[in-house]
């Protein structure tokens, strides 16, 4: 099993004709990417097929390589089906038009990463043969062993006065093999709290009410300026709130895997939560808090952040969690007398509600895992290692 990611590194201050060779080649790349564009609207054409037929020998007519022409066709489809899926969401977008750089679009066969004295370079094809440009990287510390599992289509872009390139990445993922016992983290997500963690011997809460607040006063914002009309206000409003709430579960996915990598052979154990908006039942109000809950991008953030750091993560049913007893067993509705609070009818057993349910997940966890069927992955296929720049190669540009 591979897992994907995107590395995002800075070229080192290219020299004044490196940095020509790539204002002129962006500038090219988003020539043909605006004829496809144009295509597209005059001709209303969608399909992929189509369109490389009728942008391919242009973008190759303006001296772009196969695997740049390509790479423009790649962007301009992207842009034109995201252009048709808002359409059949039933909103009224205008025709997209590249209004700034499209930066370069680097096919697989078009760029490799190779090490030049101890250092990492970027070595780009010119679409002459034998003739590239080297462009050094600055690769932070973390993404060094990495750079060997770089595969896949890349992009250089331009930020200001400098210049990025996208390297995807495919790092094969080794669980790690420990002989302790494993450590069973339950968290319990909700809309009152965002997240709550159970460990051996800690517990973790994470408020959820300032964001509940937050969204009712971006609810309230948009209920304005759907009344005046304003729906580029309304477009606005949902973007800022989008990128709010990304921000709030990557702060809280960070901390609890942190916190599980301080357990020796952790296990963070979740709630399989799928389908939970169309079973539940109340008021207007809680129905859109509900609705706008992002428990699926908070568990996809858990899920890679632990992949990363090689912490298993494992989900349970959720039934009975929040209304069982962790002490005595007792299952029954009347053990929640209110929202947060829970007491067993049974053992007078009393806690918070979402601590119970967090062991309880952590319990079910324990009880999973020697259920599941022995690890059964393929052997890996061995990426090519980062090579050596060969000798003899003609550097297109002067240093």
């Amino acid at each position: 099993m591979q897992r994907r990611e995107q590395a995002i590194v800075k070229l080192l201050p290219p020299t004044q004709n490196k940095r020509n060779w790539l204002d002129n080649t962006a500038q090219v790349f988003t020539q043909a990417v605006q004829y496809g564009l144009d295509i597209a609207e005059k001709e209303s054409v969608r399909s992929r097929n189509r369109l490389h037929k009728v942008m391919y020998r242009k973008a190759r007519s303006l001296s772009l390589p196969s695997d740049y022409a390509r790479m423009s066709v790649n962007t301009t489809v992207s842009m034109v089906r995201a252009y048709y899926a808002l359409l059949r969401a039933g909103k009224q977008p205008s025709f997209p038009q590249v209004r700034n750089s499209q930066g370069i679009g680097l096919g697989i066969n078009a760029y490799k990463v190779v090490v030049d004295n101890e250092r990492f370079v970027l070595r780009v094809y010119t679409g002459e043969r034998g003739t590239y440009v080297w462009l050094p990287l600055c690769v932070p510390a973390k993404y060094c062993d990495k750079l060997q599992y770089v595969y896949g289509d890349a992009r250089i872009f331009k930020r200001k006065d400098d210049w990025y390139v996208t390297l995807p990445l495919r790092v094969p993922y080794i669980p790690t093999v420990s002989d302790s016992e494993p450590t069973f983290i339950g968290v319990d997500l909700g809309i009152v709290r965002h997240a709550t963690v159970v460990t051996p011997d800690r517990v973790m809460f994470f408020n959820g009410k300032p964001a509940r607040h937050k969204r009712e006063h971006f609810t309230d914002i948009r209920s304005r300026y759907q009344k005046h009309s304003r729906n580029d206000r309304v477009k606005d409003s949902k973007g800022k709130e989008s990128d709010w709430i990304t921000n709030v579960n990557h702060k809280i996915s960070r901390s609890i895997v942190s916190l599980a990598s301080e357990y020796p052979n952790p296990v963070i154990v979740l709630e399989r939560l799928d389908g939970i908006r169309s079973r539940v039942r109340g008021s207007k109000r809680f129905k859109r808090m509900v609705s706008s809950w992002t428990f699926r991008q908070l568990t996809d953030f858990i899920q890679y952040k632990a992949e990363r750091e090689n912490v298993r993560v494992v989900f349970c049913d959720p039934r009975g969690t929040s209304k069982t007893c962790p002490k005595c067993g007792h299952a029954t509705r009347s053990n929640r007398p209110q929202q947060g609070r829970f007491r067993c009818v049974s053992c007078n057993y009393e806690a918070n509600a979402d601590y119970v349910a967090a062991r309880n997940i952590a319990a079910a966890g324990a009880r999973l895992l020697p259920q599941e069927p022995p690890d059964t992955a393929r052997t890996q296929v061995q990426t090519e290692p980062i090579g050596v720049r060969p000798d003899g190669v003609k550097d297109v540009v002067a240093v």
